[in-house]
């Protein structure tokens, strides 16, 4: 029968305090920290790799571009040379399309992973103002886009007379003297183009923003009054002319300042 062993009996001998209290071999710890690193380099690694073979814009399309090329509007944007989708940046590449003054950026469509579509529009030259001798194109926003010079404008254009200018440069929005002038000047641009009537348009009077003039290309004088209710006003102009055509008629005014209203006064009374 064995005996109970005595209380401080170990097999392997007596444990020292400083055995006790001996710390782990620093090669343990370190070997932690190593595979830590090299894990991060291998996810690093993996994620550039991605990036550069699966996540490079690879197709690139152009939506409603029709005097520039898609070449022109890539170029623009900054996308001729690939780059990542996840760096696409649309304010820069606003920026780029909108430096030319014909260009205007409208938005940008990401398609994971590799393709994105760009949607513009092209500025037309709408109408022709004159400031101190000096001929300029500008299109329905007041983007002047040619300084013509000395010449006659064109007369498939609008005129627009009466416009007080304080700043006026190519690639820039006219700065008119007075507002009210400019926004009488949008929202006529507007509704004449809305309503297909620019091209029998041959004058637009802003000299007083509150009381509007417009001059058909037969000889038709229009008053609008101000700004309010334009699309009213130039949808009935445009009826009553048509109609006054249909009649035979030649030139007169139109006074058609109240809304839906126009009474028509012949060139010889």
């Amino acid at each position: 029968m064995s005996q109970p062993l005595p209380p401080d009996f170990s097999p392997f001998g007596p444990m020292r305090e400083e055995q006790l209290n001996q710390p782990l071999p620093p090669a343990r710890k370190r070997t932690g920290v190593v595979t830590l690193v090299l894990t991060l380099v291998l996810v690093l690694a993996v994620c550039v790799l991605v990036n550069e073979s699966l996540l490079r814009i690879r197709s690139v399309g152009v939506v409603g571009n029709q005097r520039y090329s898609w070449d022109d509007v890539v170029t623009a944007a900054g996308l001729k040379n690939r780059v990542s989708y996840l760096t696409l940046n649309e304010k820069k590449i606003a920026a780029g399309i909108n430096a030319n003054r014909y260009l205007v950026f409208e938005k940008m469509e990401k398609h994971f992973p590799d393709s994105v579509v760009l949607y513009v529009r092209e500025r037309q030259p709408r109408a022709n103002v004159q400031v101190m001798g000096v001929t300029y194109q500008m299109d329905e926003e007041g983007m002047i886009l040619e300084r013509l010079g000395n010449v006659q404008p064109a007369s498939d254009l609008i005129t627009v007379t009466g416009f007080q200018t304080r700043e006026i440069r190519v690639g820039s929005v006219i700065v008119a003297t007075m507002e009210k002038q400019m926004e009488a000047y949008r929202g006529l641009m507007q509704e004449v183009i809305l309503q297909g009537f620019s091209p029998q348009i041959s004058e637009l009077n802003l000299s007083n923003p509150d009381s509007l003039y417009l001059i058909t290309v037969d000889g038709y004088t229009a008053h609008l009054g101000d700004a309010a209710d334009l699309r009213a006003k130039i949808g009935t102009v445009r009826a009553v002319v048509q109609k006054l055509r249909e009649m035979g008629k030649t030139g007169g005014m139109l006074e058609a300042s109240v809304p839906a209203v126009a009474t028509y006064m012949p060139m010889d009374n």
